[in-house]
């Protein structure tokens, strides 16, 4: 016969309480990948050159600094937002494609994750990025979704084949400090594309191939002061800058560091420094010879011949009439 059921008293009840409060308490942290260290349980997450062809799954919410350079991604995307991490290294690998947008699988086909009406781009997997770095890769664009990452302050995005920035792709990224653009192929710049960027610092843009530049990112860019760098571009120096010369003398007189235009062409001013030009020596008026404009004729002794002649160049070209010589 059982005996009869006794309710728990208070300090079983309170016991029960303590061990499964204490069994949550105890619950092993997030699982560390495979082929990564994880430091300071996991703040940092290291899967640095180990052979990895996918982003590694389960990566610990906890997770602040994220690296994954060195390996052989091709694209980097992840389906749910990583709220803490604030670094994100992916420096030589193959990437040709990088998204910032939470990317979801359904019945085998992705989704990108919008945002809901009335703001722009769509949710971002690392919304509270600082710092990202993508040097020597494959990318021919930023990131898809960087506008996202308002927190961000350095963006490391060198030595890649992005030849095209739109207009109002940093309008978001108001606290960037530092951008870096060198060794890409660039060849022209919109002139407000960074005037959106109060706290900017420094801007390489050295060794594209850039040809020209609008003074009116000159202008935008001194009144922000950042450092500007421009080494190693294939300057086009004719009339087209002599504005932006003006501007670049009148800065090298009141004191702030001049920025390094060299000229490429035309070959008659090939290695010369912008700022050391006369002003006349930036002329439109075409120098070298054209091979289709050359054409050899034969005049006979005592005839007449009519020859025409102009000089061809993009503004201030001079023509010249048509004339009878003997």
């Amino acid at each position: 016969m059982a005996g009869p059921f006794l309710a728990p008293g208070p300090f079983l009840a309170a016991a029960l309480l303590l061990l499964s409060s204490g069994h949550h308490c105890l619950a092993p942290p997030p699982p560390c990948p495979d082929v990564c260290t994880c430091q300071r349980d996991p703040v940092l997450l290291n899967c640095s050159s180990a052979g990895l062809y996918l982003v590694p799954q389960h990566i610990p919410d906890s997770v602040s600094e994220l690296h994954l350079s060195h390996n052989h991604l091709s694209s980097v995307a992840l389906d749910r937002p990583l709220h803490k991490l604030q670094t994100l290294w992916l420096d030589n690998n193959g990437i040709t494609h990088l998204s910032l947008c939470v990317e979801r699988t359904r019945g085998g086909w992705r989704e990108r994750r919008m945002r809901p009406w009335g703001r722009r781009g769509c949710d971002s997997w690392a919304p509270t990025l600082q710092l990202l770095s993508v040097e020597n890769n494959h990318l021919q664009q930023l990131p898809e979704g960087l506008e996202g990452s308002t927190s961000l302050q350095v963006l490391h995005i060198s030595f890649n084949r992005i030849s095209t920035l739109r207009a109002g792709q940093f309008s978001r990224l108001r606290q960037l400090k530092e951008l870096h653009l060198q060794h890409n192929l660039i060849a022209s710049l919109h002139p407000h594309i960074f005037q959106d960027l109060p706290q900017l610092q420094v801007l390489d843009l050295s060794f594209n191939v850039l040809t020209s530049l609008h003074p009116l990112m000159h202008l935008s860019l001194r009144n922000i002061g950042a450092e500007v760098k421009l080494a190693g571009n294939k300057w086009h120096c004719d009339c087209s800058l002599r504005s932006l010369r003006r501007r670049m003398v009148y800065d090298r007189n009141r004191g702030p560091k001049a920025w390094n235009v060299t000229c490429a062409s035309p070959s008659t001013l090939l290695g010369r420094d912008l700022l050391q030009l006369e002003e006349d020596e930036l002329s439109c008026l075409s120098t070298e010879n054209d091979a289709e404009l050359h054409q050899d004729i034969t005049v006979y002794s005592g005839s007449q011949i009519l020859l025409s002649c102009s000089a061809q160049g993009n503004r201030h070209h001079d023509s010249i009439s048509p004339g009878i010589y003997k």
